[in-house]
């Protein structure tokens, strides 16, 4: 049995890039990029996108993607079941910290991140922010594994706010993200774990893919992609084509027989 990945980062109208993708090892951090890999082994993969309004934002991401596979292989008695646990993620917070403490251009920086750890049919979803992963089942039925940690949905979980209502930009604010202030090491993190079956897709991506694409195209994209090549083609045509105000980064996973 095989993972099969493919993946896609883009700047899309910004001048700058402040997402990063960790796909097994290798962090990726470019204007356009897009690619795959097949491997025969348990990967790793995550997303984690710069706040733009944070100094030195693109630096940041790709340092706490560079951080948590050193952490996972340091640490394999924090494992929870296995897979990928929230303390990992701590630590990466708190040795980001400590880069920032020696390299003033990460103080300030800050970082949504989802991630995802898979062995066999088994996965974990860690998440922080807005950044998302969906899991499209071969039915064609679509779940998000992640929780988003913004203002709205704080207002959902309170019962204030509706589903399927639009409300103001404002309330896509995070009320929880990853930097450099070691004084802010409360944040939130969100954990499942799910089981990846033959056929399934496995989506973590960017919120500037789900921000941008209307839900209805964004599942309509999901369904209609067979293979992890495919879905990141689909969405680096439609992603542009809507304007693309943000950076975008998606990766597709999915078992395989074939190596």
């Amino acid at each position: 049995m095989h993972l099969h990945a493919a993946f896609c980062t883009h700047r899309g109208s910004p001048p700058g890039q402040q997402d990063a993708v960790l796909v097994g090892t290798r962090v990726h951090q470019a204007m356009d990029l897009e690619a795959q890999v097949v491997i025969d082994h348990g990967m790793l993969a995550a997303i984690a996108d710069g706040l733009a309004v944070s100094p030195r934002s693109g630096r940041v991401s790709r340092t706490l993607l560079e951080l948590l596979p050193a952490i996972v292989r340091e640490h394999p008695d924090w494992l929870r079941d296995d897979l990928l646990a929230n303390r990992h993620l701590r630590e990466a917070h708190t040795r980001l910290c400590d880069r920032a403490e020696r390299s003033p251009g990460l103080r300030g920086g800050a970082s949504t991140l989802v991630a995802a750890q898979v062995r066999e049919d088994r996965v974990a979803i860690l998440n922080c922010g807005d950044s998302r992963a969906y899991l499209r089942r071969a039915d064609g039925d679509i779940g998000q594994l992640s929780r988003d940690h913004t203002e709205l949905q704080r207002l959902r979980d309170a019962g204030i706010a509706g589903e399927g209502v639009e409300y103001a930009s404002l309330y896509d604010m995070l009320t929880d993200c990853i930097g450099t202030d070691p004084d802010d090491s409360d944040f939130s993190i969100h954990r499942v774990e799910a089981r990846l079956a033959m056929g399934d897709l496995l989506v973590p991506c960017s919120d500037g893919v789900h921000d941008v694409l209307a839900e209805a195209d964004w599942h309509r994209i999901l369904r209609a992609s067979g293979d992890p090549p495919t879905l990141i083609a689909a969405t680096r045509h439609a992603v542009p084509r809507a304007g693309a105000p943000d950076n975008f980064s998606v990766i597709a996973l999915a078992r395989t027989t074939s190596g």
